[in-house]
């Protein structure tokens, strides 16, 4: 993650707004009775808090990627955002009553925390990390990841020994670049199967999406990082690549991001915790992923 081209940022410099141009003062008179915003405001909710500060206004303001497919990403024809998180982050703005304002920081910035009232809520496939934890409330996972080596057809390579003294393409800020870089070593929120080799260099790219761009524009690396699904992804999108082995690398968790140097997070993060688990008991969640992601299932954890 996460720059965009220079197509994809005429595009979000539009403002997209999910179900109605522009904020309102109150949630809409249309949502339906029983909302969570209805019910937090009929209860007095403080305004002071993240949940009061959204329902009052009627919006959410969410922070996505437009480049990182199949998960989000910003269909230049229809010029509305699409995938698995951009459908969960929907189902979340539907429970709480209120419509979506799209945002689209940097992945660097919104890993980085204390994000000065810029956005609300992350719904972008972020994983929980220990040093993440000290700067994000991270909700309940609402899917799983397994993130695995690619390397380009062009490699002989088939194993990480192989790919000693190699280069690495990463998005910045990413757990994959941690790992990389010999962060991981106590690491207890992501399950890492192996080390890194030894004597690579690490190239950083702004979105992960920017290593496949650079590779089929002639640009070479030896080795990449990401989750199966972007990689399957990238492959059937035609992308030169293919998988180094066919072992996974790290097994994350993965959940909905707020600022813990912002707005009092307690209520909406609760409120995000009982939507994210109706939707897993109820079976929304797992359909929703099988429809985005060609009858894949990340919902449960493998």
């Amino acid at each position: 993650m996460k720059i965009k081209s220079t197509l994809l940022a005429l595009l979000t410099g539009a403002a997209l707004v999910a179900g109605a141009c522009g904020a309102s003062a109150s949630p809409s008179p249309s949502a339906a009775a029983g909302t969570i915003c209805e019910k937090a405001i009929a209860a007095g909710e403080a305004e002071t808090t993240l949940l009061g500060f959204v329902c009052k206004q009627g919006v959410v303001r969410i922070s996505t990627d437009p480049n990182y497919p199949p998960f989000s990403s910003l269909n230049a024809t229809s010029n509305e955002y699409e995938g698995f998180d951009i459908d969960v982050a929907k189902l979340i703005a539907e429970k709480l009553g209120v419509t979506i304002k799209w945002e689209t920081p940097s992945w660097d910035a919104l890993t980085a925390g204390n994000w000065a009232d810029r956005w609300d809520v992350s719904v972008g496939s972020m994983a929980q990390t220990e040093s993440r934890t000290a700067v994000i409330d991270f909700s309940e996972p609402y899917y799983y990841a397994l993130a695995y080596v690619a390397v380009p057809t062009s490699s002989t390579a088939t194993s990480l020994a192989d790919l000693t003294g190699k280069e690495f393409c990463i998005g910045s800020g990413t757990l994959y670049e941690s790992w990389l870089k010999g962060e991981f070593a106590n690491q207890s929120l992501v399950e890492v199967s192996a080390p890194p080799p030894t004597g690579i260099t690490v190239t950083s790219e702004e979105t992960d999406n920017l290593c496949i761009e650079k590779l089929t524009a002639g640009r070479t690396w030896d080795g990449f990082v990401q989750g199966k699904e972007f990689i399957d992804n990238a492959i059937a999108s035609g992308a030169a690549i293919k998988y180094l082995d066919n072992k996974w690398l790290t097994a994350e968790k993965i959940s909905v991001a707020l600022d813990k140097g912002g707005k009092d997070t307690a209520s909406m993060l609760a409120a995000i915790d009982e939507i994210i688990a109706a939707a897993h008991a109820d079976g929304t969640l797992s359909a929703l992923s099988k429809a985005s992601l060609k009858g894949a299932d990340v919902t449960v954890k493998q």
